[in-house]
């Protein structure tokens, strides 16, 4: 397989994952105008850093988003 097809699958695997990472950061960053309670703050926190589901599933999913990361840039440099 090459790394454009590793690329691609692992990025629409991973997808929802970084996209509900990356909506509860956005809304974290309002943690302080009292705009939810801290029942809720708490909530976003642990979907944020997943300790809602298991404590590594964040290490899984940073390494996914540096191999996609770095292979995206590898595939772009190497085009050139």
């Amino acid at each position: 397989m090459n790394l454009r097809k590793l690329h691609i699958k692992i990025g629409v695997i991973l997808a929802p994952f970084f996209i509900l990472a990356s909506i509860s950061g956005m809304l974290l960053l309002f943690r302080k105008t009292e705009l939810y309670s801290k029942d809720m703050k708490s909530f976003l926190v642990s979907i944020h850093t997943w300790e809602i589901v298991a404590p590594y599933v964040g290490m899984f999913l940073g390494l996914g988003l540096l191999f996609m990361s770095v292979s995206g840039l590898y595939m772009y440099f190497k085009k050139k």
